[in-house]
């Protein structure tokens, strides 16, 4: 999902890696399913980051992460 990599990337992670998603794709399309895999979890990224206010990964090493803790 690509807001699970805008946090890793926002934590300060250098490379994000994608291995199920891109499996179930394999399976079930070949290589027309991984492209379209990458290619949601660019569109969902894109839309994080226009959200978080950021254009580039870059901007994204920078973003504020912020817990909330809805238990209390």
């Amino acid at each position: 999902r690509g807001s699970h990599a805008f946090k890793a990337l926002a934590a300060g992670a250098d490379l994000v890696a994608f291995g199920r998603p891109v499996i179930y794709g394999l399976a079930l399309g070949g290589a027309e399913g991984v492209q379209s895999v990458f290619e949601q979890i660019d569109h969902e990224l894109e839309i994080i980051m226009q959200l978080a206010g950021t254009k580039t990964i870059a901007d994204v090493k920078h973003a504020p992460l912020t817990h909330f803790n809805y238990a209390d």
